[in-house]
């Protein structure tokens, strides 16, 4: 269907937009904006086109931006994201910070960043809690939690799939052998 479609429709209506070409050559003059062109077809069918034309004195749409968020606008979310770390962060939050829809902003954002913010925010979780394991000798739920995870499940998870080990063997590896001598300091 989509052969006959792309072929045959094709070439049956090219007689068509050639007429509706050559009268819009003929009967629009520079000044005017609409112009309607009625075209025989066959069987006492008849095809009516209006066009109408854009006022050249008219200004242009405004352009959809396909950048990324400006510098103000990754300044103020980024400032707001490493302040709020430990924090539940939601995209709503952050797009409403830039002053962009939901939509616009994720898109936005990764055009900026290179991955969404949600896969942004637990990257820099992660990064906080690497500081963490290496800084400081407490638990992993802990460590978790400070990093902004809802638990340590979700942490494992989360920190396996990007390291590539669990966190247990991670720090065993990461961490310094007088760190892991050092008293427990609450965080």
């Amino acid at each position: 269907m989509a052969q006959r479609l792309g072929y045959l429709v094709a070439a049956e209506l090219q007689p068509i937009v050639d007429a509706i070409a050559a009268s819009l050559r003929g009967k629009c003059p520079a000044d005017t904006r609409d112009v309607s062109v009625t075209l025989p077809l066959t069987e006492g069918q008849t095809l009516v086109v209006s066009v109408r034309m854009a006022d050249p004195r008219a200004e242009p749409p405004p352009e959809i931006s396909t950048r990324g968020l400006d510098a103000r606008q990754l300044r103020v979310v980024n400032e707001a994201i490493h302040e709020k770390i430990g924090e539940p962060i939601s995209v709503s939050m952050l797009s409403s910070m830039a002053g962009l829809s939901r939509s616009h902003f994720s898109h936005a954002f990764r055009r900026s960043v290179g991955r969404t913010p949600h896969a942004h925010i637990v990257c820099l979780r992660i990064e906080r809690a690497m500081k963490l394991m290496m800084d400081t000798d407490a638990p992993l739920s802990e460590i978790a939690l400070a990093a902004g995870f809802s638990d340590q499940a979700h942490f494992s998870n989360k920190f396996r799939r990007s390291a590539g080990t669990t966190p247990t063997q991670w720090r065993r590896i990461h961490q310094p052998v007088v760190a892991r001598l050092r008293p427990r300091v609450p965080l």
